[in-house]
């Protein structure tokens, strides 16, 4: 990606990882964050093993618990918006753990990156260190409650800092 070789060390604060696995399955894959010195969190990830061709829905959610589907809890929402949404929309009007859709290839791969700043991997109540990304198994529309109706979570990873 052109965005991740125009950083540098100085744009960049901190690093973090997530390891995806499915639950069920064969998907894995990691997601990468990365806060900027804008206070801006980019994010880059590469997920296999999906459907090819197909469209999921991506979160963030509070708990960084993978042991069961639903041991994530909900969307990280630390603005207690209580609104799931758009994550184009602005800050604190909907969970800040909402992600743009994720679209695989013909081979079942799902590249993508985005930037936000809805959270940050600094300590304070909005940092998303040691919660989860979920990928669920259809896509968000981005409106129905509580989650978009974005279907069964299909594989987790826990985020972590890394060197």
């Amino acid at each position: 990606m052109l965005i991740i070789t125009l950083l540098t060390s100085a744009d960049t604060l901190l690093k973090a990882r997530a390891d995806v696995k499915a639950f069920k399955g064969n998907i894995s894959g990691e997601v990468w964050f990365y806060q900027l010195s804008d206070m801006s969190v980019f994010i880059k990830g590469t997920i296999k093993g999906l459907d090819k061709d197909k469209t999921y829905a991506i979160h963030i959610h509070e708990f960084g618990d993978c042991s069961s589907h639903h041991a994530s809890g909900g969307h990280f929402d630390p603005y207690k918006s209580e609104k799931h949404g758009n994550p184009d929309d602005p800050i604190g009007t909907h969970h800040s753990g909402d992600l743009p859709n994720i679209k695989t290839d013909k081979n079942g791969v799902a590249e993508f990156t985005y930037i936000t700043k809805a959270f940050t991997l600094l300590p304070s109540p909005h940092s998303i260190l040691g919660r989860a990304v979920i990928i669920h198994a259809g896509p968000d529309d981005y409106k129905s409650q509580p989650a978009g109706n974005s279907g069964d979570r299909i594989a987790c990873g826990i985020i972590g800092l890394v060197k």
